[in-house]
C-alpha cells in the first residue's frame, strides 16, 4: 500500500506548484526568474544579491501572495496549498496571476458567481 508522505525531501510540506515560491531559475546572463517557464525577471544577480531579489522583488513577493491571484485561482479554497501554475496562467492568458485554465477544479465561490448566470 502506498503511503503519502507529509513532507518532501527538503523537509517541508509539499506544495502543488512553486513558481517563485521556494524556487528560482537563474539564466546564463544572471536574470532571476520564478521558473524556467515563466519569462518574467525579478532582477539580475550581477546587480542585486539573489537573496534580496527573492525576498524583496515585487514580482517574487506578489507570486508568494495567493490573495493577489485573479479569476478562479483567486477564489479557490486551495490557493495556499496549490497556487496553480503561474507559468501556465501566463502562457494561456497573458496574466501570471490569472486563472490556471487547465485546472479542472471549479471552486464553489467561482461556480456560484459565474455559473449561475450561464457564464463559464
Amino acid at each position: 500500500m502506498y503511503k503519502r508522505q507529509a513532507f518532501d525531501g527538503l523537509g517541508r510540506a509539499p506544495k502543488g506548484v512553486n513558481d517563485g515560491n521556494g524556487f528560482v531559475f537563474i539564466s546564463h546572463t544572471g536574470d532571476v526568474f520564478p521558473s524556467g517557464l515563466l519569462p518574467v525577471s525579478g532582477g539580475n544577480i550581477r546587480q542585486t544579491p539573489l537573496a534580496d531579489i527573492y525576498r524583496d522583488s515585487p514580482l517574487f513577493r506578489a507570486l508568494r501572495d495567493p490573495d493577489g491571484y485573479n479569476g478562479k485561482c483567486g477564489v479557490c479554497d486551495y490557493r495556499y496549498i496549490c497556487g496553480g501554475s503561474r507559468s501556465r496562467a501566463y502562457a494561456t492568458t497573458g496574466d501570471m496571476f490569472g486563472s490556471e485554465e487547465y485546472c479542472v477544479y471549479v471552486p464553489p465561490a467561482w461556480r456560484a458567481s459565474h455559473w449561475a448566470h450561464g457564464a463559464r
